[in-house]
């Protein structure tokens, strides 16, 4: 009970993640409309009543303090321009354009306001709000409402909702289901509550990065980075051993849920990670490391590659070996450029004509036609076809240079405090000459710090080739890494935050 008390915050945190990632993905808005508003409104009583106190602090003491830090926090005021930015448009629609089949062209109804924001359908456009409001919100309340252990926890907790995710997923293909929950539903292909094998991809690949961190963090925390999991010493009646090993399991689940998803920019990018996280662990411990230890890592090396190469060879499922089959450069390259489709193009065409504001959410979908050309539209892509699938020029054509912008300098202002906090660390370290392995400016820190840039780079890579940050689950995990790692981060000499 105690745990419960004094985590309520991470707790409600992590109850909005559940319910973005469980109903159906996070892509379905008529299903989340009436759950994740009220979860919202949770998290905001939780952190401004009820956040982590430090041991020399009472509750008034910290509501205080996240105030003060509110305040002057500048996601706050970011956020705000941002939602109002996104809520103008919903009182400012276009209405579908139409067709006239006498002269062909297309008639586009002016907006009530022309000066402000539009957007072709206000129902649709109106999802946006459900992604972004949440996501802004739990990012605040994390910030300022927990403590780095709070921190600690919720990480863990969005590793193993993953993992179950991951579990959930296995079951659906052994029973042999159809839909997601065994529904009618029909989908191309589909995994645990993704219709959508890219999505699935990016979210799996993205906790896979998380958990790999978190296991190594656990291991090596007396050979690599600083000593800062003392919530492992805090879990009552469990073995060093257990406690050590425990998120092995959900980095095991994570990363075989995203190859199992068929996605190929997620089985490229899981093996990506899974390769850089290895040459990292290895070339770490082993300068801290005696003969011994240094044989024992060389087999479990050579049998995690064979491991891994049996199972996308030999043991690989039918479906798995036909997108092995088609990955090439050429085609990463066509992807990535829109090289292979007229979707980048026509959304660069959408971006000129409403540059500022861009042409409402879910508008490339209503305009895309009549920016095709006679060729084009003869093979236009029906499933999936309202996308770019290039997250970048479809927020560039949908919310235009100021929402897109608002939304790159609100992820500025989660990157660059992590940044800033490991600079810092990198520094004190240098000047107090403790022995780190090689290069000290990348084992002077967790490893968890590590992976929450590895993680996301990667779901940015991820998304110039198709949409992870049109889900909310994917784009609010990949805010929260950032924000979450720094609980990994330790203060600095003579600054004692008393947690």
């Amino acid at each position: 009970m105690k745990f419960f008390i004094k985590n309520a915050l991470a707790i409600q945190v992590m109850v909005l993640i559940a319910a973005y990632s469980w109903i159906h993905g996070g892509t379905r808005a008529d299903l989340l409309l009436p759950v994740i508003p009220w979860l919202t409104l949770m998290v905001v009583e939780v952190a401004i009543f009820f956040p982590q106190c430090k041991s020399t602090e009472t509750l008034s003491d910290a509501r205080d303090r996240v105030k003060r830090h509110l305040r002057r926090d500048p996601l706050l005021y970011l956020s705000i321009a941002l939602t109002v930015l996104l809520v103008l448009p919903m009182f400012n629609e276009t209405g579908i354009p139409e067709l006239n089949r006498v002269t062909g062209e297309w008639i586009n109804k002016p907006a009530p306001h022309k000066w402000l924001p539009s957007c072709v359908s206000a129902v649709d456009h109106a999802s946006l709000l459900l992604w972004f409001i949440p996501t802004l919100v739990s990012l605040l309340a994390v910030r300022h409402g927990l403590l780095k252990r709070g921190k600690r926890v919720l990480l863990e907790m969005i590793c193993w909702n993953g993992a179950a995710l991951a579990v959930f997923g296995f079951v659906q293909q052994f029973t042999g289901a159809t839909s997601v929950y065994w529904g009618t539903a029909k989908f191309s292909d589909f995994f645990s509550t993704f219709g959508y094998p890219n999505i699935a991809g990016a979210f799996f690949t993205l906790h896979f990065a998380l958990s790999a961190g978190m296991w190594f963090a656990h291991v090596t925390e007396t050979k690599i980075g600083p000593a800062v999991t003392e919530s492992l010493r805090e879990l009552p009646e469990e073995k060093p051993l257990a406690a050590q090993q425990r998120m092995l399991l959900p980095a095991a689940l994570n990363f075989a849920a995203a190859l199992t998803t068929l996605s190929r920019a997620a089985i490229m990018l899981s093996l990506a990670i899974l390769l850089v996280l290895s040459i990292y662990m290895v070339v770490g411990v082993w300068q801290n490391s005696e003969r011994g230890t240094k044989v024992k890592m060389f087999a479990t090396l050579q049998a995690v590659v064979l491991f891994v190469a049996l199972a996308m060879t030999v043991f690989a499922p039918s479906g798995m070996k036909n997108e092995l089959k088609t990955i090439s450069w050429q085609a990463v390259v066509s992807r990535v450029t829109g090289a292979e489709q007229y979707h980048t193009r026509v959304a660069n065409e959408i971006f000129k004509d409403y540059k500022l504001f861009g042409a409402g959410g879910w508008s490339y979908g209503f305009l895309q036609m009549q920016y095709m050309t006679p060729q084009e539209l003869k093979h236009i892509q029906v499933v999936g076809g309202v996308n770019v699938h290039n997250d970048t020029m479809q927020f560039l054509a949908e919310q235009g240079v100021l929402g897109f912008g608002l939304m790159v300098l609100c992820a500025w202002t989660l990157v660059i405090p992590l940044l800033v906090a490991m600079f810092k660390r990198y520094r004190e370290s240098r000047a107090s000459r403790q022995p780190v392995p090689w290069p000290r400016w990348v084992y002077c820190h967790s490893p968890v710090c590590i992976v929450a840039l590895v993680g996301p780079i990667a779901t940015v890579v991820h998304s110039f080739a198709d949409l992870p940050f049109r889900d909310p689950a994917v784009l609010l995990v990949w805010a929260l890494s950032f924000v979450c790692a720094l609980g990994y981060v330790p203060n600095p000499k003579g600054h004692h935050h008393h947690e």
